[in-house]
């Protein structure tokens, strides 16, 4: 008999990714948003097995597994706690719940599963015993509850069809200007402040009605080229998990293109999971360079000569392969971390078009085919949506931060890992937080995250104005 599992987070993304893989491999499933919905839940419906977020608001899984104990017909039900902390409530608090395993967030199918089966196999095994009700104690200050995502997606329906087929001619007139306009500053004899002119030329050209009979064109040339469009939207309808989440159900391998307020990014997919991905329009964070500095494997000021000297405009990751200043396994790093961090950041993107095209490849993704797994990327993303919301609404950029002498003197420099120590050492007490940012290797969200826990450690201060 299949094993039916309860599925219990707040985010509705995650438990449609959870219960699409469990219900892949025969699982039967059922959902529930927090712990209260699922103890409703379980009224009615008989589970094997519990998949429990620990951090939910309403009643958290703490106090989920508490209530769960101390009803007779329920005690003994198995559950797995899910958690973006799962190392570290793995031993005490699987005591103190009755939980019989923790995994932490983001995991691959592949550590669902795993998890899932153990744990079956164990409940089946061992002897049946009264789990422990005594050890329950206070859920730490410290976790912070998730939020539904995509509630807050702002869209409206209302919106009148000319202003957004103006929006849509705007932003196609800002991605031309972007691939034609660098070339033609290349040509001896412009000077470089005529490419606003030139890109201001472009949006005046492209009209909408322009627009839309040069699309018809577009679609002519993917047919010939072999490649069709099969999916598009908007992503203040469908998000861009749910888009990802399809397209690896399905197995699909081509381009999935998304664009918003001049920025895109284009993620390559194999076979479901993610190859490569590509960006423009976006900050310099994103750049491959910076993950290679970052690794260490070059200097910021060797990556700038590279970048001046590659006169033929080849990509540089090829550029620095050729030269001998990065292996194939280097780039390959540098390259999982580049798609990792676009994801999370497609992940917060609210407003914005799409568009999956099957059949289109690209030389760089049929090289390096990171198949990377998107269910674990897409889990991270919601995790660093949440931290960011904290964290982003604690700072502003343009404040100045010092450090704290006597603090760090005390805490000692073996208390911070290499790459707090490395923002700390930026801090000088005339730069704001963005320059900071700027300054330090690493994506905004992790040098934010630092900052913030520095912070709150008291080891910088707010440099008072």
């Amino acid at each position: 008999m299949t094993a039916r599992i309860l599925v219990v987070d707040d985010s509705p993304t995650i438990r449609k990714v959870v219960c699409s893989i469990l219900e892949r491999h025969d699982y039967s499933t059922v959902s529930a948003g927090d712990g209260a919905e699922a103890l409703e839940a379980l009224a009615t419906e008989q589970v094997d097995l519990v998949l429990l977020d620990f951090v939910m608001p309403r009643m958290n899984g703490y106090q989920f597994c508490r209530e769960l104990r101390q009803r007779p017909d329920l005690n003994g039900l198995p559950v797995i706690l899910m958690s973006a902390k799962g190392d570290k409530i793995r031993g005490q608090f699987l005591q103190q719940t009755g939980a019989i395993d923790a995994i932490t967030k983001p995991f691959d199918s592949r550590g669902l599963l795993a998890a899932v089966e153990g744990s079956l196999k164990r409940q089946h095994d061992r002897q049946q015993s009264q789990p422990p009700q005594a050890l329950m104690a206070a859920v730490p200050d410290s976790v912070v509850s998730n939020e539904d995502l995509r509630s807050s997606a702002t869209h409206d329906p209302a919106q009148e069809p000319a202003q957004q087929r103006r929006a849509a001619a705007a932003e196609f007139a800002q991605a031309i200007a972007r691939a034609v306009v660098p070339e033609i500053l290349k040509v001896t004899g412009i000077p470089s402040r005529a490419g606003e002119m030139l890109a201001a030329a472009f949006h005046r050209a492209l009209t909408p009605e322009l627009t839309l009979s040069l699309s018809g064109l577009l679609k002519s040339l993917e047919a010939a080229s072999g490649t069709r469009q099969v999916l598009g939207g908007d992503l203040a309808v469908i998000s861009i998990a749910e888009v990802l989440q399809l397209l690896q159900m399905q197995r699909q391998s081509g381009a999935l293109v998304v664009t918003t307020r001049g920025a895109q990014v284009t993620l390559y997919v194999g076979q479901g999971n993610l190859d490569l991905a590509r960006a423009q329009g976006l900050s310099d964070e994103f750049l491959l360079g910076r993950y290679l500095v970052k690794d260490k494997v070059i200097t910021r000021d060797t990556l700038e000569q590279v970048i001046g000297d590659n006169a033929v405009r080849r990509h540089l990751g090829e550029r620095l392969m050729e030269l001998g200043l990065a292996t194939e396994a280097q780039l390959t790093r540098a390259l999982e971390q580049q798609t990792a961090e676009l994801v999370y950041e497609l992940v917060r993107w609210q407003s914005g078009r799409f568009a999956f095209d099957v059949g289109v490849e690209e030389a760089a993704a049929k090289q390096f085919q990171l198949q990377l797994p998107v269910s674990a990327l897409i889990m991270e993303g919601f995790r660093r949506v949440d931290e960011w919301r904290l964290i982003e609404g604690t700072f502003d950029f343009d404040e100045v931060l010092q450090r704290d002498p006597l603090a760090i003197e005390r805490l000692g420099d073996h208390q911070l890992t290499p790459h707090e120590q490395r923002v700390l050492d930026v801090i000088d007490g005339a730069r704001t937080i963005r320059e900071i940012v700027d300054e330090s290797d690493g994506s905004s969200f992790e040098l934010c995250k630092i900052l913030y826990q520095l912070v709150n450690s008291r080891l910088v201060r707010r440099k008072a104005a």
